[in-house]
């Protein structure tokens, strides 16, 4: 039986041997909740998903104390924008449906062609 947590991947950032990454360096380039900061000689290892509706990549934060968005129609998890779209009403649109759309388009484009 498939869980939501085999649909995890991980992320690690190993700075044992570089200077690492600071809070300030985080801060002054705007990457606030989207990248960890990990000093020098640190190791940083966490849960990793991609958002089904735009493919983001999101760095599961073990602190976080709200549920995370998760689409009943394509049973998957979201990303914070996409699940606050979801609760304003925009219907499920899985990120490899329209890829498959467009790369159905294009190859019956380039049937025509031939």
């Amino acid at each position: 039986m498939k869980t939501k947590r085999s649909q995890e991947g991980v992320v690690l950032i190993d700075h044992r041997n570089s200077p690492g990454v600071s809070r300030e360096f985080i801060r002054a380039n705007g990457l606030e909740g989207v990248a960890p900061a990990v000093g020098a000689g640190q190791v940083y290892e966490s849960a990793l998903l991609v958002c089904s509706h735009c493919g983001t990549d999101v760095i599961l934060n073990p602190d976080r104390s709200r549920d995370r968005g998760w689409c009943m129609t394509c049973d998957k998890y979201l990303c914070d924008p996409c699940t606050a779209l979801k609760h304003a009403g925009v219907p499920c649109s899985p990120v490899m449906k329209k890829l498959e759309a467009a790369w159905n388009e294009l190859d019956r484009k380039s049937t025509l062609i031939i």
